[in-house]
């Protein structure tokens, strides 16, 4: 195919690199110049493009022929060969029209977002009903991506994108790729969380909005390396052994704090997520029930039915000892349904915020109620001396707990009952919590086994 070979102008030599760009881009047959009319040079760009018929056609584009504009001109024709491979069908006028809000054009003089702004926005929109927190984690996360293609050198693929973005956003200033230096270790979730989502857009941009192939993330081994690797283990989330929970719930009755005990209580019998006490509800049965207080890509377009809660109790933790069928659990629940005692001012202030529409500082996040539990908790002298005996534990201790004694106590419940009280499904629920057995447990459980194999043998 003979190559199209436009008439060089002095001051435009620069265009020699773009067409070569172009070129290597999308292949022979493609070419720019300043468009030319009646003998005068508009400044304007002219697209000719030939075919394998040599049958050729030309298209003005909105973008002016000027060596600030360069990538923005390679773009643009890439965008549109992309359109004519996907559909050979199209004309080179039709393909230039196609998805104009994604081209790499000039803003529009209404001041609308154009090119890879308006993506970002379709692709928010996608994201509408999940909290508020959560869409600004995709707005902060979409904005990186920009800011990487916007960058220079200019990120040309997908992968390129992502490289930048850890090079701009998830290693330290002298390359740390771990330490208190580095915004995102390798390996960390909070890396593999920006890499997922980022990945997300850019797929989006491709498979939704017409975007060039050439931008689609890459594989999972690559995807692994750029996440990469942590340097050191992840911190075990360490579960509050019923001894322990029961020491801090006796600690709390002897300084009166009824109120805060009722939070433990509920949380460490019920298995609940320290927000979840937000929607805690007990109905005219006696049975804990729990809304949904975490949403996600799944579920935000969803009506998810409460679950379920009931307390596993402790052993020997009872109300009254002629009665050791009312568990300690079971009076938690009593007394919060019937309000005799109320969970702690400012964790009711918390709660309002998010269940009262009409409450002046109203809020669709939960994060502030977990967030006032931990704060009173952690105010709690008993609570700090635990910490500072085993710094793993946290508030999620007391719910880790409840997993602890359905999953490996005594009397263990099935996994799939044990996952349902918990608001999860069984892979999940052995992903978190099959992994912390420790030894004692490991061996009392193996003592457990043998102890009934002798009695077998004895019978």
């Amino acid at each position: 195919m003979q190559v199209l070979m436009p008439l060089k102008r002095k001051g435009e030599v620069w265009a020699d690199g773009i067409r070569a760009q172009i070129r290597a881009e999308v292949g022979m047959g493609w070419t720019l110049r300043n468009h030319v009319q009646r003998g005068v040079v508009t400044g304007n760009t002219q697209l000719t493009h030939r075919n394998s018929d040599g049958q050729r056609s030309s298209v003005m584009l909105p973008i002016p022929f000027d060596k600030a504009n360069g990538s923005k001109l390679v773009n643009r024709v890439v965008a549109i060969a992309g359109v004519m491979n996907a559909d050979p069908t199209k004309s080179l006028a039709d393909a230039a029209a196609a998805n104009p809000d994604v081209a790499d054009a000039p803003a529009a003089k209404t001041g609308k977002p154009t090119g890879w702004k308006v993506i970002q926005a379709k692709f928010l929109a996608t994201k509408t009903g999940q909290r508020a927190n959560s869409m600004q984690a995709w707005q902060t996360r979409t904005d990186r991506v920009i800011e990487c293609l916007d960058s220079k050198p200019k990120p040309r693929t997908g992968v390129g994108v992502l490289e930048r973005y850890v090079e701009v956003f998830a290693i330290g200033p002298n390359g740390e790729q771990s330490g208190v230096n580095c915004p995102m270790p390798a390996g960390k979730s909070g890396r593999k969380r920006n890499m997922a989502d980022a990945a997300a857009f850019l797929r989006f941009a491709v498979e939704r909005c017409g975007m060039d192939q050439r931008y689609l993330p890459p594989g999972a081994d690559r995807m692994r390396e750029l996440v990469g690797v942590a340097d050191t283990p992840a911190k075990q989330s360490t579960p509050l052994k019923p001894e322990q929970f029961t020491a801090l719930l006796d600690a709390l009755a002897e300084a009166e704090r009824w109120d805060l005990q009722l939070a433990c209580g509920l949380i460490g019998y019920l298995g609940l997520r320290p927000s979840e006490l937000a929607t805690l509800t007990v109905d005219d049965e006696g049975v804990a029930w729990v809304g949904a207080v975490k949403r996600n890509a799944n579920t935000m377009t969803k009506a998810v039915p409460p679950r379920v809660v009931a307390p596993i109790e402790v052993e020997g933790r009872v109300v009254d000892p002629a009665q050791p069928e009312n568990g300690e659990g079971a009076m938690f629940v009593t007394k919060f349904a019937s309000g005799t005692v109320k969970l702690p001012k400012a964790l009711r202030e918390q709660i309002n915020r998010v269940v009262d529409t009409k409450h002046p500082r109203h809020t669709d996040s939960f994060q502030g109620v977990g967030r006032e539990f931990r704060q009173q908790l952690e105010r709690f002298p008993f609570w700090a001396s635990m910490i500072k005996k085993d710094p793993t534990l946290s508030p999620y201790a007391l719910r880790h707990g409840f997993a602890w004694r359905a999953t490996f106590g005594a009397n263990r419940l099935p996994l799939r009952a044990a996952a349902a009280l918990m608001g999860h499904d069984v892979k999940t629920h052995m992903r978190h919590y099959g992994s912390w057995i420790d030894k004692e447990s490991t061996l009392e459980a193996v003592e457990n086994f043998n102890a009934a194999q002798r009695a077998k043998a004895r019978a």
